[in-house]
């Protein structure tokens, strides 16, 4: 049993030595702008081939709304 224990206290001093020796990251505080594209799009464009996943959820949702739309007009007048 104190050989477990033993094990266990090596490992957990191993990793606190690893922990103290660890190097830290600096980040800039600035945000450089010359690696974004300023000015080329004043505005969102939903069709734009980043913007997939939301242009076919806009869809699904303006399908759903004008189906039920549909099916409410439909079942008022008949």
């Amino acid at each position: 049993m104190s050989s477990e224990l033993h094990k266990y206290i090596e490992t957990a001093i191993e990793k606190k030595k690893s922990l103290l020796n660890a190097e830290v990251i600096n980040f800039p505080n600035e945000k450089k702008m010359d690696n974004l594209k300023t000015g080329t799009h004043d505005f969102w464009q939903i069709n734009d081939q980043s913007n997939n996943d939301q242009l076919k959820a806009v869809i699904g949702i303006c399908f759903t709304f004008g189906s039920l739309i549909l099916i409410g007009l439909y079942s008022n007048f008949i």
